[in-house]
């Protein structure tokens, strides 16, 4: 029979080891998602009358808005990305006269997940506080002109200008953009930074992470006509 003592250092071994094995599983378990990039695009020439009109954003597996931020763990020794998506997005786009004329888009952000709860659980009430700050949106302030003429699949590189509202602040910036027609839909990746001050955003800083102050804006988006 085990004396008492013995019984509470086995306890507290154990309580470690599996502190250590939570620790070790969120440091180096799980794997982030890549930045998001334009897919491979096939022609739809029978549905390509124009490109000109009114669009909607359109639900799909890889239409999101989401963040992308490096975690640092154990000091500054261990560094690990953290890139949370939410698939609920809303938008629509006018294009016209070859230019891209007006766009509006908001994503949800109580839906942003990770690969890891504890992380989206912590950001409902801090950082992103997405518990009281629903919302985040951009609107083109802009325009951004097209090349003439656009074929289905040409590939377009340009800079989108507009307002961006997070955490309840507002602030214009400029998202590097890609995208493609190819005669039925329009696809849009982008990738921005970000500095979490800009928004009144606090970095989570605890005992066991720290994130850093600065990160990326991430978007990839599939438009279809109205």
């Amino acid at each position: 029979m085990l004396h008492p003592i013995r019984w509470l250092f086995l306890g507290v071994t154990v309580i470690v080891l599996a502190a250590l094995g939570f620790g070790a599983w969120y440091v180096f378990g799980g794997n982030a998602p890549a930045k998001p990039a334009l897919g491979a695009c096939n022609a739809r020439p029978a549905a390509a009358a124009s490109i000109n009109g009114s669009w909607k954003v359109a639900a799909g597996k890889n239409v999101y808005l989401g963040y992308r931020m490096t975690e640092k763990f154990a000091g500054d020794v261990i560094h690990k990305a953290a890139v949370g998506r939410t698939p609920a997005v809303t938008g629509t786009m006018t294009i016209a006269g070859n230019r891209v004329s007006a766009v509006q888009v908001a994503g949800q952000m109580q839906q942003l997940t990770s690969d890891r709860s504890i992380r989206d659980d912590y950001i409902h009430t801090h950082a992103i506080e997405s518990d009281t700050y629903h919302t985040s949106a951009f609107t083109l302030t802009t325009p951004i002109s097209l090349p003439a003429p656009l074929h289905e699949c040409d590939a377009l590189n340009a800079s989108a200008r507009g307002r961006l509202t997070l955490h309840g602040v507002t602030r214009t910036v400029t998202v590097p953009i890609q995208a493609h027609w190819d005669g039925s839909t329009i696809e849009v990746v982008g990738t921005a930074p970000i500095k979490l001050a800009d928004y009144k955003i606090v970095p989570p800083n605890t005992s066991v992470v720290k994130v850093d102050d600065h990160g990326s804006l991430e978007l990839s988006l599939t438009f279809r006509k109205r």
